[in-house]
């Protein structure tokens, strides 16, 4: 290449950098001027002003709604414009005292239906700083694997801790109360997985901030436990078909990516047409029965899934066991079953029964699974039996008519 043609290249890459280097004198030149130096002063100081709100708001937030109907409007004027008093930084002989101090802690699974949003773990940490300054000091523990849950909530019984808050779906709240069972430590709820049945039978809020709510002034009541095998449940055992549901949606695809909720709608309309009903043998209460079965259910609380009704009579502390046996049938029958439990209407017919127990015994010809609150714990035989209020739990103080028989503890 001759000089001629070097030329036209050495000049253009000369205009170039001259251009570069005028673009970045403009932007220094626009940065270092006054305005922008002011206006760079006035969003830190709107930052700063920003996260102090936030900061006196957390406590606010999860103050009872009669108190801050009877706050005059100059008080709650007083609480947003005062500025909060100064922390003193801690040393680790004080960071040491705060954490014998704690009184609860909060389990979290960050795999749970709404804890794979982006901002609901952030969500989850202004919860727990609003409770400790509410007085309820708190810690937040992550669960890093299957099982991990109930040893969280083993050690906080054994450091003395007065409530276990399972922030999950119920099958968090299934692993938590397998270590809180014949404690006085009682258990909380934040609801955050896909469908939050314990929470939607007992009206605890599905916002954290008003379930938070809950923890600090709601009802302890004691309530029953059921057992199958040696795993607890809170709520009911499933044997059969929607045992079969469960077992399929376990390890699907759609569950791990946060869709477990469709999957499980899919998966129960396909088993609902293919299941057969299978010869089982019953011994309720050392009574034997032989029947033909679709689908049982060993209830110690009424809601299933969330939005159906099998064991409508239960009572959460009545020290028995709702038993709902549905035998086999055609598509219509299974249809007109699933169509009253949706309705909350009596099960009612020769192939549809409901016993009130306090052990049963199961047996089968074909070894049907077994699901506890949604997590598949094994196959038939198996005994089911009622622990007597055996678990503390926080509630709401106005809870479902019926669902308990005993009043809240003082």
């Amino acid at each position: 290449m001759d000089d001629r043609s070097r030329a036209p290249s050495a000049a253009a890459s000369s205009s170039s950098n001259q251009s570069a280097t005028g673009w970045r004198a403009s932007w220094n030149q626009l940065f270092q001027s006054p305005r922008m130096r002011t206006a760079t002063s006035i969003s830190i100081v709107g930052l700063r002003v920003i996260e102090w709100r936030e900061r006196l708001r957390r406590p606010l937030a999860l103050t009872r709604p009669t108190t801050l109907r009877k706050m005059s409007a100059v008080a709650r004027l007083a609480y947003y414009v005062l500025p909060a008093p100064s922390r003193r930084k801690r040393g680790d002989s004080d960071a040491d005292d705060a954490h014998t101090r704690l009184r609860a802690r909060i389990i979290a699974n960050p795999r749970s239906g709404t804890l794979r949003m982006p901002l609901a773990m952030n969500q989850l940490n202004q919860v727990a700083a609003a409770l400790t300054e509410a007085g309820l000091p708190v810690e937040v523990c992550l669960t890093e694997r299957p099982g991990h849950a109930r040893k969280l909530a083993r050690e906080a019984v054994r450091a003395g801790m007065e409530m276990v808050i399972a922030a999950g779906g119920d099958g968090t709240v299934n692993d938590v109360i397998q270590e809180l069972a014949g404690h006085s430590t009682a258990l909380g709820v934040l609801p955050l997985g896909t469908i939050n049945v314990w929470a939607r039978e007992t009206g605890i809020p599905l916002s954290l901030p008003d379930a938070a709510r809950v923890l600090l002034y709601g009802a302890q009541r004691r309530v029953d436990l059921g057992r199958a095998g040696n795993r607890y449940f809170l709520m009911m055992a499933g044997i059969g078909l929607d045992a079969e549901v469960a077992r399929r949606v376990e390890h699907s695809l759609l569950k791990r990516i946060g869709l477990k909720l469709v999957d499980y709608l899919t998966t129960l309309g396909v088993v609902s047409v293919t299941q057969k009903p299978v010869h089982v043998q019953l011994k309720l209460d050392g009574k034997r029965r032989d029947t033909s079965a679709l689908m049982l259910i060993v209830g110690n609380t009424r809601l299933y899934g969330g939005a159906l009704t099998f064991t409508r009579h239960a009572v959460a502390d009545d020290g028995l066991l709702d038993v709902v046996v549905v035998g086999g049938g055609g598509l219509g029958f299974r249809l007109g079953v699933l169509r009253n439990a949706l309705l909350r209407r009596p099960h009612s017919g020769p192939r549809v029964r409901y016993e009130h127990v306090r052990n049963i015994r199961i047996e089968a010809d074909a070894p049907l699974p077994v699901q506890v609150d949604g997590e598949l714990v094994g196959k038939l035989p198996m005994s089911f039996s009622v622990a007597p209020l055996a678990l503390t739990v926080i509630v709401p103080e106005e809870t479902s008519d019926g669902l308990f028989s005993l009043p809240p503890l003082k």
